[in-house]
């Protein structure tokens, strides 16, 4: 049976109600230049399912004739593009009037017009044109912003119901009670997997059709995005590496980290860290790696101005990995331990919750965001840890978290 997020969008429609209402919402103009209503079949396309992709699919993808591979991104696009225009349009408690989030709600919409456009303009058959792998590019560029404008929504949000209900209102604290905040971050943690299946797609097949196979170097370890040869200690200690400068920039004192009691870059260098090697998207890997060991890091420091007033003796970080490959292979998983600050357990339960952060020196009113953004992308409004679970969760895996307050934070990261 053909799978519904691979039917032609010009099918009969079969809208959920709660979409439609949502691409109600949306701007855009209404008529598609051959008679469709565009909200019509955004709402269509919408309905769908929008398939995750493992690493298994990702490397079949590669054994595909190209023109396959184009044809599963154009309709991964038109589902994609779709569910991600009508979630932030149907998201709960006025969210959605965020005047950031309607800027990327219009983004999206004015994607998926293009895409359909260009379907019924060339056929398929274009598909494997430049004219389209250029619109797909710019579709992943235009976007690379969007995390930031989604957390101006986040804040631009939170000022329009601190003018309702009084400056100090958190809504981390009160998420309990409010079961639509709970909604939104729901809501948020979908829009970012199918955002990252989105880029995850435009990437690997653009990378896959400019590749020739046989022109395929010897030891090749790319095959579009996936890294067949992903050894995560390296990852780990590239993301160490980026973290030490920024604690240098801004503190001139970092802490060591340390590989089963082996100084990291020791480590990376003995055939035990080459053994532990699998297929995944190290991009994906950095990223979780950096921000964790950003935390680690700067819950060090604090700990070192608290117990001595000074940071000539930052508590080192410690990562214990299993060092055996048919370990790897049956289970993955990385424990990063830092004797920092620590947390309670209320802010244990609020930590990745997309309205919280830890941070004490954050933009308090959301145009100052893009100037925060330069020196630390993300850091400060929260969205580190719950983006990075969402990475970790794309395919299967997950992150943990374990803390006592003063004696420091334990992460557990399955991948």
């Amino acid at each position: 049976a053909t799978s519904p997020c691979r039917r032609p969008w010009g099918g009969s429609c079969r809208r959920m109600p709660q979409l439609a209402m949502a691409a109600r919402r949306l701007p855009g103009n209404l008529v598609l230049p051959h008679g469709r209503c565009l909200l019509s079949a955004m709402s269509d396309m919408a309905s769908h399912t929008l398939e995750k992709r493992s690493i298994n699919d990702l490397l079949q993808l590669a054994e595909r004739p190209a023109e396959f591979r184009a044809l599963q991104l154009h309709e991964t696009l038109k589902v994609g593009l779709a569910r991600c225009a009508v979630r932030l349009g149907e998201m709960p408690f006025g969210f959605c009037n965020s005047p950031s989030i309607k800027h990327v709600s219009a983004a999206y919409v004015h994607n998926f017009r293009q895409v359909v456009e260009y379907e019924h303009r060339k056929g398929v058959a274009g598909l494997m044109d430049e004219e389209y792998h250029e619109l797909t590019r710019n579709i992943l560029n235009q976007h690379r912003g969007t995390m930031l404008d989604v957390a101006k929504g986040v804040w631009e949000f939170r000022e329009d119901l601190g003018l309702l209900f009084g400056d100090n209102l958190e809504l981390a604290e009160v998420r309990e009670d409010l079961r639509l905040i709970k909604d939104v971050e729901a809501n948020l943690d979908e829009f970012f997997t199918e955002r990252l299946t989105l880029r995850l797609l435009i990437t690997h097949v653009q990378k896959l059709n400019q590749w020739n196979p046989l022109e395929k170097p010897a030891g090749k370890e790319m095959v579009g995005v996936v890294n067949v040869n992903t050894q995560p200690i390296s990852i780990l200690s590239r993301a160490f590496v980026a973290a030490r400068f920024m604690c240098m920039r801004d503190f001139q004192a970092a802490p060591d980290l340390k590989v089963n009691g082996v100084m990291h870059d020791e480590y990376i260098l003995s055939e035990i860290s080459r053994q532990q090697h699998f297929p995944y998207v190290h991009t994906h890997l950095f990223y979780i790696f950096l921000e964790l060991v950003k935390n680690a890091a700067r819950a060090s420091i604090e700990r070192a101005q608290q117990d001595r007033g000074d940071l000539s003796q930052v508590p080192s970080i410690s990562i214990l990995v299993p060092e055996e490959q048919y370990t790897w292979d049956r289970e993955r998983s990385v424990k990063l331990a830092d004797k920092g600050t620590g947390m309670s357990r209320g802010t244990l339960s609020k930590a990745f919750c997309y309205f919280f952060s830890s941070v004490k020196a954050r933009p308090t009113v959301a145009h100052e965001l893009s100037d925060f953004d330069r020196r630390v992308p993300l850091a400060g409004f929260g969205f580190g840890l719950p983006i990075s679970r969402v990475m970790a969760r794309y395919f299967c895996g997950d992150i943990d978290l374990n803390s006592i307050p003063g004696q420091g934070t334990d992460v557990y990261v399955y991948l």
